[in-house]
């Protein structure tokens, strides 16, 4: 574009509204008349607009149509800003979960993540009953003044090293964890007493064929920590002998344990003959471990 006609276009509404000098009236004419593109540019301008009342009215398949678009471009935006605060939602949760986890094990000793700050303390717990069975087990009752959710057992800890060797060093240790929110049932609270035989001694061979002799030492209830810690037997401590209501619970737990033989030796061991009654009464299966230790080698529980 001339640099005339760009000073000229400028003029233009200046020139329509007739506001000009007339040395610069005279000028935008003369440019006009003779040049083509400006001539052009000053028609356009010079035509009225519609007014509003002229616009047709849409039809209503056109509004509908309209709405329509507009819908699915919102309903587009919301469906994926939703998803992904979802996303973000669910990340954020599963890093909060992990890293729960982490510290809670770290802190409590638990083993069981974010559901550990719910173990019961020694605070919580006492030893009821403990007596020594006709075969030198001994038979346990601990009751707590919470609901007992899970009970958990860890059966012959051996020093390192001695899992599959002999040792008179295995330990057993308990922990009750009571009800967690997400597993709380308004007709479940949870258990009160909770009955256990424990097995001081076990004997087996390895993949080898060795000869293995293991004995416990110690068998402890612990709370959130090991420092929260309640011996309920150790190695030389006096227990008193089970009374014969106790040795019967004793044969049902055995039986309910699929330790059948251990069971039928008890019986004729206290002179009872209607131990076929009993065990039609109750079942279960035997229990295997990775090292062939005899039947009765591991501890009985029940709630």
């Amino acid at each position: 574009m001339k640099k005339e006609c760009a000073i000229v276009q400028d003029l233009l509404v200046l020139y329509e509204d007739d506001v000009l000098k007339e040395e610069s009236r005279e000028m935008v004419e003369e440019h006009i008349r003779g040049c083509e593109d400006c001539m052009h540019v000053y028609e356009n301008a010079s035509k009225e607009l519609p007014r509003i009342e002229d616009v047709p009215e849409p039809s209503e398949k056109e509004k509908e149509e309209a709405a329509d678009q507009v819908m699915k471009k919102t309903a587009r935006r919301i469906t994926s800003k939703t998803v992904g605060v979802l996303l973000l939602a669910v990340l954020i949760a599963s890093i909060t979960v992990v890293l729960g986890n982490n510290i809670c094990d770290r802190i409590t000793d638990t083993g069981w993540g974010l559901s550990g700050i719910f173990a019961l303390s020694t605070e919580d717990v006492s030893v009821e009953e403990l007596y020594v069975l006709k075969n030198g087990e001994l038979y346990c009752r601990l009751e707590s003044k919470k609901g007992i959710g899970i009970s958990q057992i860890a059966d012959w800890v051996t020093p390192e090293g001695k899992m599959f060797e002999s040792t008179d060093d295995a330990v057993k240790e308990i922990r009750f964890r009571g009800k967690t929110p997400w597993e709380w049932e308004p007709t479940d609270q949870g258990f009160r007493a909770n009955y256990f035989i424990f097995a001081l001694s076990r004997s087996g061979v390895d993949e080898e064929g060795t000869a293995i002799y293991q004995k416990c030492k110690e068998i402890s209830f612990y709370g959130k920590t090991k420092k929260d810690k309640l011996t309920i037997w150790e190695k030389g401590q006096k227990v008193k002998e089970a009374p014969e209501e106790v040795e019967k619970e004793a044969v049902r737990m055995y039986i309910e344990n699929g330790e059948n033989a251990k069971a039928l030796r008890e019986c004729e061991e206290m002179g009872w003959k209607d131990y076929e009654k009993i065990f039609e009464e109750a079942g279960g299966g035997v229990y295997v471990d990775d090292v062939a230790f005899e039947a009765g080698g591991e501890s009985v529980v029940k709630w």
